[in-house]
């Protein structure tokens, strides 16, 4: 996306600051700063018992009502930091980053819409929700293209010496695609081609572009 190059400079500029321990009271700030070139971002962090001391997860919200970008850390309770390490750092950017182009893709969707009266959708990217609900929110064009997007940058990321379109071809057989992992669970038992269809489509359509 046209935000790639952007997000990635922001952490290549602000690398020094995302190394070794970090409080999560210095982590909301540098990345505050780090962003700041960013319009109508924001990040916030929650702090929970379901991850333990070093574990992270990302999830976004696109405030439709206020213009405004979320970006949600959600972090173990059992800590005050984080410690930084190449490994970690690398799935971090790349969260982020992911994210951020998500819920920015939410928000060109909502440019374009004439219908201005709607609530804004949480991202669930780890908690479960109700299984009907669910579908309902993975079948919902706008979600399809965003996750479309997401499984182009996966393949990017953790294929990167593989053509992303023989990746498409051999999909259901790739198990470091988190993204298209979570539709297949989703809709595992169910008729869901009409669903595929678009979601492959999208997805080959966005994958010069990422």
């Amino acid at each position: 996306m046209y935000l790639s190059k952007d997000i990635d400079q922001c952490f290549i500029n602000n690398q020094s600051k995302f190394d070794g321990y970090v409080s999560y009271r210095s982590l909301s700030a540098r990345l505050r700063h780090a962003f700041k070139s960013i319009d109508n971002l924001k990040f916030k962090i929650i702090r929970t018992s379901y991850l333990c001391v070093n574990e992270f997860s990302v999830a976004g919200l696109y405030d439709q009502s206020k213009n405004m970008k979320y970006v949600i850390l959600n972090l173990s309770k059992y800590s005050d930091e984080m410690l930084f390490d190449k490994s970690l750092l690398k799935d971090f950017t790349f969260l982020i980053s992911q994210t951020i182009q998500h819920e920015t893709i939410h928000q060109d969707q909502f440019k374009h819409r004439k219908d201005t009266d709607l609530e804004a959708e949480l991202d669930f990217r780890i908690n479960a929700i109700d299984t009907v609900e669910e579908k309902l929110y993975l079948s919902d064009y706008d979600e399809i293209d965003a996750y479309a997007h997401d499984i182009a940058m996966e393949m990017k990321q953790f294929y990167p010496l593989s053509d992303p379109y023989d990746i498409l071809k051999t999909i259901f057989f790739k198990r470091k695609l988190p993204s298209f992992s979570y539709y297949k669970n989703t809709f595992k038992g169910c008729e869901w081609d009409q669903v595929k269809k678009r979601l492959f489509l999208k997805t080959y359509k966005w994958i010069p572009y990422v």
